[in-house]
C-alpha cells in the first residue's frame, strides 16, 4: 500500500512538470502567433491590390498580350512548393498539410517539390517524391528576404521551360482554431484572368501602360510571385503556431485533468491505509482487553 502511494505521488510530480512545461510552450506559441497572425492580416491586402494591377494591365492589353509568365510551361513537368513546419507538437497542422499535398499531387502527373520546412521535406523524401530543394528556418520569424531564394528557384524553373506550372500548397489562417490546407497556382499567373480577357470581356480599366504592357509585365510579375510566396510563408507561420498553441493548451488541460485524476486516487490510497491502521489498533487494543 505505501508502494502504490509513492509511485501514484511520483506520477503527479511527473504530471505537473509535465504541464508546466506545456504551459510554458502555450504562451510562447500564443505570443508568436499574434506577431504572425498581425504580419499575415498586413500583407493580404497588398497581395490583393497588387493582384488586381496586374489583372487590370492585362485587360487592358486584351487578347494582344502574349508573355511567357502569362502561358504554360513547355516543360513535362510541375513544380510544388510545400510549406510545413520544421518541428512537431503542432497537434494535426503538418499531418494534414502532407495528407492534402499528397492527395492533390496525385492528380498532377510528374512532379518536383521544394520543400518548405523539415517535416514536409522528410515526408516527401519517404514517400518517394523528388524533393530538388528543401529550406527550413524560415517559419520562426518569416522576413521577406528569406522566401527569395525560393521564389527565384521556381522561376527560374518556369521561364526555362523546366515546369508548365508552378503550385504553392500551403495552410491559410482562418482562425485560432480553423487553419485550412490550400493550393494555388502562381506560374502561369493569372491563367483564368487571361482566358476571361480573351473570350472578350469589356476593357474598363484607365491606365497608360510605358514603355509597353510587355516590360512592364516582365518587372512587375516576379515581384508579385514572389510576394505571393511570402504571403504562402506568412500564412503557414500563422497557422503553425495557432496549431501549437490549441496542441499545448489541450495538452495543458489533460495535464490537469489527470493530475486531479491521481489526487483523487492518492487520497483514497491514503484514506484506505488510515483505515486499515486504525482498524490494526482497534483489533490490538480488543485482544489486550
Amino acid at each position: 500500500m505505501a508502494m502504490s502511494r509513492k509511485l501514484i505521488k511520483s506520477r503527479i510530480s511527473s504530471v505537473k512538470n509535465t504541464r508546466k512545461i506545456t504551459k510554458a510552450m502555450e504562451m510562447v506559441a500564443a505570443s508568436k502567433m499574434r506577431k504572425a497572425v498581425s504580419a499575415t492580416f498586413r500583407g493580404r491586402p497588398y497581395v490583393v491590390l497588387a493582384k488586381s494591377t496586374i489583372e487590370a494591365v492585362m485587360e487592358r492589353s486584351g487578347a494582344s498580350l502574349n508573355h511567357p509568365m502569362l502561358t504554360s510551361g513547355a516543360g513535362d513537368r510541375e513544380l510544388v512548393v510545400l510549406f510545413t513546419s520544421d518541428r512537431g507538437l503542432a497537434g494535426g497542422y503538418n499531418v494534414n498539410m502532407v495528407k492534402f499535398a499528397r492527395e492533390q499531387m496525385k492528380s498532377l502527373g510528374n512532379v518536383d517539390v521544394i520543400a518548405v520546412g523539415k517535416r514536409g521535406s522528410d515526408a516527401m523524401q519517404r514517400l518517394k517524391y523528388n524533393v530538388v530543394a528543401s529550406f527550413t528556418g524560415l517559419g520562426n520569424a518569416p522576413k521577406y528576404s528569406d522566401i527569395v531564394p525560393v521564389a527565384r528557384l521556381a522561376l527560374d524553373g518556369f521561364l526555362q521551360g523546366k515546369y508548365r506550372r508552378v503550385r504553392l500548397l500551403y495552410t491559410h489562417y482562418v482562425s485560432g482554431v480553423t487553419q485550412t490546407p490550400s493550393m494555388q497556382t502562381v506560374l502561369p499567373y493569372g491563367e483564368g484572368e487571361k482566358k476571361r480577357i480573351d473570350e472578350g470581356s469589356a476593357t474598363t480599366s484607365d491606365y497608360t501602360i510605358e514603355p509597353n504592357a510587355s516590360e512592364l509585365l516582365s518587372r512587375v510579375i516576379p515581384n508579385l510571385v514572389m510576394t505571393t510566396f511570402y504571403q504562402a510563408l506568412l500564412e503557414s507561420s500563422a497557422s503553425e503556431h495557432a496549431a501549437r498553441m490549441l496542441a499545448m493548451k489541450n495538452a495543458s488541460d489533460s495535464a490537469r485533468d489527470m493530475m486531479e485524476s491521481l489526487t483523487f486516487t492518492y487520497n483514497q490510497v491514503r484514506q484506505a491505509a488510515i483505515t486499515q491502521e486504525i482498524a490494526e489498533i482497534s483489533s490490538g487494543a480488543a485482544a489486550l482487553a
